[in-house]
């Protein structure tokens, strides 16, 4: 009996990556031996692990760097290095900060470190897309109090202060360029060394809240998903990220954690150029797409058919609305370049079946697959027809709004479809406004997540993003460690409580 294609794919899987990145000859026997937890992560630093690029969610993921505020399960602000905060103007915060926090390097948290933190983040070379267009600007008003101020009223700000790329680092930090947190940072591990295949770590016996169960542990650079999932069998790594669903069967049930999670697999349209800049073009795509293959057979079962942008692990986000796409044109053989990026394995192969399936509908399709940090500037760019995303929509801030401002209005900093639609403009920042001011918390999010939904619609309806599956968040723990968190919001994975035998 021939093989299938998926056992193809899954059999001719590289066991082992080769230059700067990460191989399975990194991870060293020694801290298998020693008890040290070993770390595989999917992400390599792009960025010397500046918190301003994708490098901040290795510094969360790590427990390394912390931020003003955190979220709670319902994505509503909680204290973290800051205390309280209060709107006093429709476009102004005020916020007062923990006492006592230390960075690694010795010197203390204060109100004048924060602003040049945050101001540093605003004005970069590159604004981090959770407060890109927002005109964030920070004052120290006392020793432990800031006022924090935006061009125009913003009433998530504080879900903003929650991000990753937000995290506060010491005076130092800025001293270099990237910013650099070695040695800087709050939380509860300090980086002691950072080479091009990982980090070490170690403890931070200073730490403000609750000191680490761990006396330290390793992280390594393990784009290839084949050589982490190899690496946890042969315990020489004992936590892994993104396990490929392909590979779900080659691990214990013992070996699995399993939760459901805001990211949401899409296909991004260029609807600026190119073939597919014509609406009607848009649709028959739209029209030619099956995701039953690619969430039935790639993803094993551990995948949800699309709903829309928003999936079931967002409950509030079941009464999507009805919308209506343009009429689909006729497919005369128009050539569409297609691409994703390898760091998750699944994406290129369902990129493939995409092909197929444009491929059959009249189109001629051509491909492209590269790591992401080499892909993204690219894409964003607008030089493919089509790019193939798995996107958490509430990472970055933990709030839908920052997802569909940052992705597809006008000014958006992540606005991979090159979407310029003033109804969708209008409908995003409607969002803003949701909420009246008074409101309790819990109707102001009701408000706002109504908002989102009527937003979401408008999207879609432009078929500038086609939904493929929503993901579950796979994590694989192995060789005596316990405690790993699975974060539906993808930011923590290990924490203080995490432990090693």
């Amino acid at each position: 009996m021939p093989l299938s294609r998926r056992s193809l794919i899954t059999a001719a899987a590289p066991l082992s990556v080769g230059g700067a990145l990460a191989t399975a000859g990194c991870f060293s026997s020694g801290a298998s031996e020693s008890g040290t937890l070993v770390f595989a992560t999917a992400l390599t630093s792009a960025a010397g692990l500046s918190p301003h690029s994708e490098d901040a969610f290795l510094l969360a993921r790590w427990a390394v760097a912390e931020t003003l505020l955190g979220l709670d399960d319902d994505g509503l602000p909680v204290p973290k290095l800051a205390l309280d905060w209060v709107q006093t103007e429709p476009t102004a915060w005020d916020l007062t900060l923990r006492e006592g926090v230390v960075f690694h390097d010795g010197s203390p948290l204060d109100a004048f470190t924060v602003a040049v933190a945050l101001n540093s983040a605003a004005q970069s070379a590159s604004v981090p897309r959770v407060i890109d267009g927002i005109g964030l600007t920070v004052d120290d008003t006392g020793e432990y109090t800031l006022r924090l101020k935006t061009d125009l009223p913003d009433p998530v700000l504080p879900q903003r202060l929650s991000s990753p790329y937000l995290a506060i680092l010491s005076m130092g930090a800025y001293a270099s360029d990237p910013v650099d947190p070695v040695g800087h940072a709050t939380g509860p591990f300090a980086i002691t060394e950072s080479t091009s295949t990982g980090v070490v770590l170690e403890r931070n016996d200073d730490y403000w809240g609750e000191p680490a169960e761990m006396s330290g542990f390793r992280a390594d650079y393990v784009p290839d998903a084949a050589t982490r999932v190899a690496a946890l069998r042969s315990g020489e790594a004992h936590v892994i990220e993104a396990v490929p669903y392909a590979q779900i069967a080659n691990l214990d049930a013992s070996q699995l954690q399993d939760a459901p999670t805001g990211r949401t697999v899409s296909l991004y349209l260029n609807t600026a150029n190119g073939p597919l800049a014509d609406p009607a073009l848009r649709a028959a795509v739209a029209a030619a797409i099956d995701p039953a293959p690619i969430v039935d057979d790639i993803y094993e079962g551990r995948a949800d058919a699309p709903q829309g942008l928003f999936g079931p692990a967002l409950a509030w986000a079941a009464d999507h609305r009805d919308y209506t796409l343009p009429a689909a044109g006729a497919p005369n053989g128009e050539t569409l370049t297609l691409a994703t990026y390898s760091n998750r394995a699944e994406l290129p192969e369902a990129l493939t079946v995409l092909a197929a399936q444009l491929e059959a509908a009249g189109f001629t399709v051509e491909t492209e697959v590269r790591e992401y940090n080499d892909i993204e500037p690219d894409m964003l760019a607008g030089d493919f027809d089509a790019f193939l995303m798995s996107r958490s929509v509430v990472q970055d801030s933990g709030d839908a709004y920052t997802y569909l401002d940052s992705d597809f209005t006008s000014d958006g900093g992540f606005n991979a479809s090159l979407l310029a639609d003033p109804a969708v403009d209008v409908a995003v920042a409607l969002i803003a406004a949701a909420a009246e001011p008074g409101m309790a918390p819990e109707d102001a999010a009701a408000a706002r997540q109504s908002a989102v939904l009527d937003a979401e619609a408008v999207v879609l309806a432009t078929v500038a993003v086609i939904p493929i599956a929503h993901e579950r968040l796979v994590t694989g723990v192995a060789g005596g460690a316990a405690n790993v968190t699975s974060d539906p919001r993808e930011r923590e994975i290990i924490t203080a409580a995490t432990t090693m035998e």
